[in-house]
């Protein structure tokens, strides 16, 4: 019991005990206090366990001791209204002992809940943080490529169910295996973050963007015609060119990205729609780099 619920049940019990004092003192009362004796006993058992069970009895004890000693009539009546007394207080006790053990059962019974409640919230917290850790890329914060398998799959479905455009962007950073060797890989990891960054800042809601593999990336676009889908990309390869990047003090250096488009044709697999955007994607290349190819 905490020290403010021992204080409140202490005046409590005390103010009782007047009560009780006044019922004993006075004639004209008598019927208005004649239970009040057993209700402390009721109130310590069920809500304060053994102290204050303890504390009830004794206040019980001492109000009998008044009777006892202040009882002005017949002593057969009090003899009477001792048996009584001791009675109600022995069936008070019955009570309040079972309901402060069935309130106990039940208050261990609700801990047991709430720790089973509090370990399957932390069991399903760790399986969503497991889940996305085993679709996210850990550089760029893109889904990988083992999820892009999974949503293009079901993506093509449903264009195929409802006949409704699909648009997929594949984009690799223009001489990156270079700038890796020259300056390192600490430095390639800036760029591939950056350029992360910059497809998410450019795509939109609707779209899914991942980390295809090395320094190549992939964006589809549902409900995305070609020619909407090319101002996309378009806006992609700008940012990324706009960047600037200081592998070395004094000196600054510039990255590109060449990007490829496909539109979905009906029947396709997803094998053949993928090779159709990989192939613009290096005639982009072959164009000279820093360049949107697309099928539109």
């Amino acid at each position: 019991m905490s020290e403010k619920h021992w204080q409140f049940y202490t005046a409590a019990t005390s103010v009782l005990a007047v009560l009780v004092s006044v019922y004993c003192l006075s004639e004209d009362i008598q019927g208005v206090f004649v239970h009040l004796y057993y209700i402390p006993i009721l109130i310590a058992s069920y809500r304060y366990r053994e102290r204050g069970l303890l504390l009830s009895l004794f206040l019980v004890m001492v109000y009998l001791l008044l009777v006892f000693f202040h009882f002005p009539g017949d002593a057969q009546v009090l003899i009477e209204s001792l048996i009584r007394g001791f009675a109600l207080m022995a069936i008070a006790v019955i009570i309040s002992v079972l309901s402060g053990r069935i309130q106990a059962h039940f208050d261990a019974l609700q801990r047991e809940i709430d720790g089973h409640k509090k370990t399957e919230e932390a069991l399903r917290q760790s399986e969503s943080r497991y889940m996305e850790l085993s679709i996210t890329d850990d550089l760029t914060g893109l889904f990988n490529q083992r999820h892009f398998y999974n949503l293009l799959q079901a993506e093509i479905e449903r264009t195929e169910r409802y006949g409704r455009p699909l648009s997929l962007l594949l984009l690799d950073i223009d001489d990156f295996k270079h700038f890796n060797d020259t300056y390192g890989h600490m430095e390639g990891d800036r760029v591939l973050e950056r350029i992360g960054a910059t497809i998410q800042r450019c795509i939109r809601r609707t779209d899914w963007a991942f980390r295809y593999g090395g320094e190549e990336f992939t964006v589809f676009m549902p409900e995305t015609e070609g020619d909407q889908a090319e101002v996309v990309a378009e806006r992609i390869r700008a940012e990324f060119a706009a960047e600037r990047f200081r592998p070395v003090p004094g000196r600054e250096v510039a990255k590109t990205v060449s990007i490829g488009i496909a539109s979905y044709r009906p029947g396709e697999d997803m094998k053949d729609f993928i090779n159709r955007a990989d192939r613009f994607m290096y005639e982009a290349k072959k164009r000279g780099k820093n360049q949107v190819c697309s099928s539109a």
